[in-house]
């Protein structure tokens, strides 16, 4: 095999430009020590074969070569005109190599190319030299052979392998049963700001658009994402995106343990819509109300609940799902005060919520539920109204707990902060008695007791019954937002600080 050297970093295979690459996209979490980075697998993605009728989808029982190996490298890809390799990689904290703690599995397809595309430049990694000259490495997902190929597999319900080098792995496209495939020979664009996975638009100008999502950080077992939307598509549910179809394969976990998970979810796209985010922070720009499309929203929310309820598993809440739950909430409250001072002079009032979630005597049943809602997860069109999307839920909670069952005013709770964002978010710095400061948390207010509202008419409970249980899922969310703001936006934090408080001193 060609030995490939890097022109641009001087690193001598592939590994060498992942290592400056990876660690500046918004998908890969390296700790402040650096990782190692070593191959969990590799699959040719030309050309698809297909599928073996024995191989079941979604069972997880694809058998996985025993082989393993120290080499990151794209085998005879690179041999031709364009190769398309997608690398399985796993980055292992500095000196967590013997114990595989923090390890994270990601997905990394790239193209392989012996002449440089001039559209493609911002999507460039760097030039390989090999014994037969440059090779220009790109982020396939850019890359229009690449999404051509991707959506032949799930189109053809095909099967695609590595070639050589170790470890080996397979992955496989599924297509839902009576969707048409989709086309691959479409023109595609990558959607921008996504911050923890990759979404291709294929067909975004014409008929039956497709959206393509690539789960870029892999975890073990099934993705709620493609399971949820499935459920909801075979209920006839239209409040979600329709599964087209997905990609299942296998890796190598850290350790050397074999492993097997989706890749990727297609649904369909929703041409002409636009997502809440934008609709409610224009609107609290040009000063008009949100509280009519508040009230459908929160309808559609409570239809999808409902869907959910009837589609897939639920569990009675009881005493000790209480229990544990407010010891949840305590150990998250412990968590933001050591990662966020500021909060230190509401630790006793937030503690005093906790428990009140521990002497609830009764709570709604426990089930399915979004697990990340918020104004950018759903998109609004004239011809479908409201419609939710992405039901990954959160992406750094394993991926067993995001399947789990949870009370549905988790849900709730996400939304209602969301509203408190978009309505504060162009007034950062004003006196809480600025007038602009007062019309944004008079908005607010109005969209909160609409999306109530709009939920208790489909659902036939208001969530504001069960009004202790929902001001501690909307603290713990505030909670972990001024965490996150302290680390990542400073500017921000003293929207959901200022959140905390108005919570705190509600009695």
């Amino acid at each position: 095999m060609n030995e490939p050297v890097s022109t641009s970093t001087g690193a001598v295979d592939v590994a060498g430009l992942l290592a400056s690459w990876l660690p500046r996209q918004r998908w890969f979490s390296a700790g402040p020590g650096g990782v190692t980075l070593a191959p969990a697998g590799q699959i040719i993605l030309v050309p698809p074969v297909p599928a073996p009728s024995v191989v079941e989808p979604s069972t997880g029982e694809i058998p996985l070569p025993a082989e393993g190996g120290p080499v990151i490298a794209p085998g005879s890809a690179i041999d031709r005109p364009v190769g398309i390799v997608v690398h399985l990689i796993s980055a292992l904290p500095a000196g967590a190599a013997a114990s595989h703690a923090g390890a994270a599995t990601y997905q990394v397809p790239l193209t392989y190319r012996t002449e440089p595309v001039a559209e493609l430049s911002h999507a460039l990694l760097g030039e390989l030299r090999t014994s037969d000259g440059l090779r220009y490495v790109y982020d396939a997902p850019h890359d229009p052979d690449f999404v051509d190929a991707w959506t032949e597999l799930i189109a053809g319900s095909s099967e695609a392998m590595s070639e050589t080098g170790t470890p080996r792995s397979r992955v496989r496209g599924v297509r839902r049963p009576g969707e048409a495939p989709p086309d691959p020979h479409r023109a595609a664009k990558v959607l921008s700001g996504e911050q923890s996975n990759t979404s291709i638009i294929v067909g975004p100008d014409g008929a039956d658009p497709v959206m393509i999502k690539l789960f870029r950080a892999l975890q073990p077992g099934r993705n709620p994402d493609v399971v949820v939307p499935g459920a909801l598509a075979r209920a006839g549910n239209e409040r979600v995106p329709r599964l087209v179809g997905w990609v299942e394969g296998e890796w190598v976990q850290p350790g050397g343990q074999p492993a097997w998970g989706h890749l990727s979810a297609a649904a369909e796209f929703l041409a002409g819509s636009s997502d809440g985010w934008r609709i409610a922070t224009s609107a609290v720009t040009n000063g008009e109300t949100f509280a009519g499309l508040s009230a459908q929203l929160g309808s559609a929310t409570a239809a999808v609940h409902a869907a959910l309820s009837a589609a897939l598993p639920t569990r009675p809440s009881t005493p000790a799902t209480l229990t544990a739950l407010a010891d949840h909430l305590r150990q998250r409250l412990a968590w933001a005060l050591e990662a966020a001072p500021a909060l230190t002079e509401y630790a006793t009032a937030a503690g005093e919520v906790v428990e009140q979630v521990r002497h609830l005597t009764e709570a709604p049943d426990l089930q399915i539920v979004h697990g990340d809602l918020h104004l950018g997860q759903a998109l609004h069109s004239e011809s479908r109204g409201w419609v939710l999307l992405d039901f990954e839920g959160e992406p750094l909670r394993p991926l067993a707990e995001r399947g789990d069952p949870d009370l549905a005013l988790r849900d709730v709770a996400g939304m209602l902060r969301s509203f408190d964002y978009a309505a504060r978010h162009s007034v950062l710095g004003l006196a809480d008695d600025d007038p602009r400061a007062l019309a944004a948390s008079t908005w607010a207010s109005e969209c909160r007791d609409a999306y109530l509202t709009g939920y208790a008419t489909e659902a036939g409970r208001d969530p504001r019954q069960d009004g202790t249980l929902l001001r501690a899922l909307e603290l713990d969310k505030a909670l972990y937002e001024v965490v996150y703001e302290t680390r990542h936006r400073p500017g921000w934090v003293e929207v959901p600080l200022r959140a905390v408080g108005r919570l705190l001193s509600a009695r």
